[in-house]
């Protein structure tokens, strides 16, 4: 992979303890899933270099900091210091555990208050390959549209929508800093 990139994003990946967010990291950075993830300790961060059109002859290479943020409650007084200095962020639930998705709003709050304005965000339904779903998707594009963010559907285990979460990301990273210049 090359070094060299015309963009740095860090990105921030909340949501509740065991929805997903090592494997989503883990699935998108390195390619594969495991079963046997420990719950993260403060935060762990992954980079990659992806590359987003900007047009139809032309691209540009976004290096992604992606930050895994602990979930538990337990990190709750160390997440600001890990939000602190994010482009944007991934939001992500468990379509099997409606908790997960309750909690949302909260989730936003403590982002928004660490850095101190809104950032760009993608919601991500995440386990959509488990059979007992309790959140359906019309809820979650109803919560996504709420907030003005996407909504993608994925499921670190089979691979569906990953690569989508951080293409999407990353092209709203490098509108929105195009439109600052």
């Amino acid at each position: 992979m090359s070094s060299s990139y015309d963009f740095l994003f860090k990105v921030v990946v909340l949501g509740e303890g065991a929805v997903g967010k090592t494997a989503v990291v883990t699935r998108f950075s390195h390619g594969f899933f495991r079963t046997d993830y420990k719950t993260t300790i403060g935060s762990q961060f992954a980079v990659k270099n992806i590359d987003i059109r900007t047009s139809a002859s032309e691209s540009v290479t976004v290096k992604l900091q992606i930050w895994d943020v602990a979930g538990q409650s337990r990190f709750q007084i160390l997440r600001p210091m890990y939000y602190r200095g994010s482009s944007g962020g991934v939001l992500v639930y468990d379509v099997s555990r409606r908790r997960t998705f309750i909690v949302l709003e909260e989730w936003l709050e403590e982002l928004f208050k660490a850095v101190g304005k809104k950032i760009p965000l993608v919601l991500v339904a995440n386990k959509t390959d488990l059979p007992d779903r309790v959140v359906e998707p019309s809820e979650g594009k109803e919560f996504a549209e709420k907030h003005n963010m996407p909504y993608i559907e994925s499921s670190a285990k089979t691979g569906e929508g990953i690569v989508d979460i951080f293409d999407n990301l990353g092209r709203t990273l490098v509108q929105k800093r195009s439109h600052e210049n």
